[in-house]
C-alpha cells in the first residue's frame, strides 16, 4: 500500500508542476510530449529487446485514473505507432527515472494494445502516463533468471506448457503478457468494448485435456463486464480482440489466471485453455 500511495503522490506532483508552469512539457522528435520528474542520466538506458520493470499509472485528460500497475515486467519493442508511443517513452528513460508522458488514446488502444478504444475517450484525447523505470536487464540476463526460476513450481508449468504447444502444433506467438490467442472460427460482428457487457459460451480445460468447466454443459451462457476485473486477466485481454459470432482459443499461463493460488478445482501454477464463443456484446 505504501508504494501505491507514493505513486499517487508523485503523479499528483507531476500534474501540479505541469499546470503551474503553463505546461512545462518537452516534445521529442518522435512527437512524444513528456516531462521528467527524476532523472538518472548516468544509469543504464533500455534498448529494444531488453526486459524492463515498470511501475505505471495512466489517467484520462481530467486526471481520473484509468489503470494502475504497481510493478510489472515487459520486453521493450519497437514503437507500435508514430507520434509518440509507450515504447518511445520507455526508451527515453534511464533506470531509476520517473516521468510523465502524453500519448494519444486512440493510438495506444488500437495500435499498442490492438483493441478497440473505449467510448469514454474523445478523438485526439491524450492519456497521461506516469512511469517509473525500476530496472533494466538484457534479454540474456532475463533468460538466465528464468532458468533459475524453472527450479520452482513455475518451471514445471513452463515445461508442461511447452510440451502442450509442441503436442498441439500451436504456432501462434504469445502477446507481450504471455497470452496465446488463436482464431478457431472468424467472427463477423463487432468487437467487445471495455466497460461493456459480453455474453459467451466456453469450455475450460487443463493442458492435459481434463475439462474443469463448461457453460455448454450448464446450458447457461456467461455474461460479464469486459475490462473491469470481473474475470481473470487472460480473459479480459483475449476477449477484447474477439469478434461477435467467432470462436477462439486462449492459452492462459497462470500469471494471467490464478497464479500460485489454489482455486478449486484449479491447482496453483496452472496454465488454462479456454475455447470461447462470443454470443453477444453491447
Amino acid at each position: 500500500m505504501k508504494k501505491t500511495r507514493n505513486l499517487t503522490l508523485l503523479l499528483s506532483i507531476a500534474f501540479m508542476l505541469i499546470n503551474c508552469s503553463g505546461g512545462g512539457l518537452k516534445t521529442h522528435p518522435t512527437g512524444l510530449m513528456y516531462r521528467f520528474i527524476a532523472q538518472n542520466n548516468d544509469a543504464v538506458q533500455p534498448q529494444v529487446g531488453d526486459v524492463v520493470t515498470l511501475r505505471m499509472r495512466f489517467t484520462d485528460a481530467n486526471g481520473t485514473t484509468v489503470e494502475q500497475t504497481d510493478q510489472f515486467r515487459t520486453q521493450l519493442k519497437k514503437p507500435s505507432h508514430t507520434g509518440g508511443s509507450i515504447e518511445d517513452a520507455v526508451a527515453l528513460m534511464h533506470k531509476g527515472d520517473s516521468a510523465i508522458f502524453l500519448i494519444d488514446a486512440k493510438s495506444y488502444y488500437t495500435k499498442t494494445l490492438e483493441i478497440r478504444m473505449p467510448e469514454r475517450f474523445q478523438q485526439n484525447e491524450k492519456l497521461h502516463f506516469y512511469i517509473k523505470l525500476v530496472d533494466v536487464v538484457s534479454l540474456e540476463a532475463f533468460e538466465k533468471e528464468r532458468h533459475v526460476a524453472r527450479l520452482s513450481g513455475k518451471h514445471e508449468e513452463d515445461k508442461l506448457l511447452n510440451d502442450f504447444l509442441v503436442r498441439t502444433n500451436t504456432t501462434a506467438e504469445p502477446s507481450m503478457s504471455g497470452l496465446y490467442w488463436i482464431e478457431m472460427k472468424p467472427g463477423t460482428g463487432k468487437i467487445p468494448a471495455p466497460g461493456k457487457k459480453v455474453t459467451v459460451h466456453y469450455l475450460g480445460y487443463f493442458i492435459d485435456g481434463q475439462l474443469f468447466d463448461s457453460s455448454y454443459d450448464r446450458k447457461e451462457p456467461f455474461t460479464f463486464t469486459l475490462g473491469v476485473g470481473e474475470v481473470i486477466p487472460g480473459w479480459d485481454e483475449g476477449i477484447a480482440r474477439m469478434k461477435m459470432g467467432g470462436k477462439y482459443k486462449l492459452i492462459i499461463p497462470s500469471h494471467l489466471a490464478y497464479g500460485d493460488e489454489l482455486v478449486d478445482p484449479i491447482p496453483p501454477n496452472s496454465t488454462l485453455v479456454f475455447e470461447i464463443e462470443v454470443l453477444a456484446c453491447e
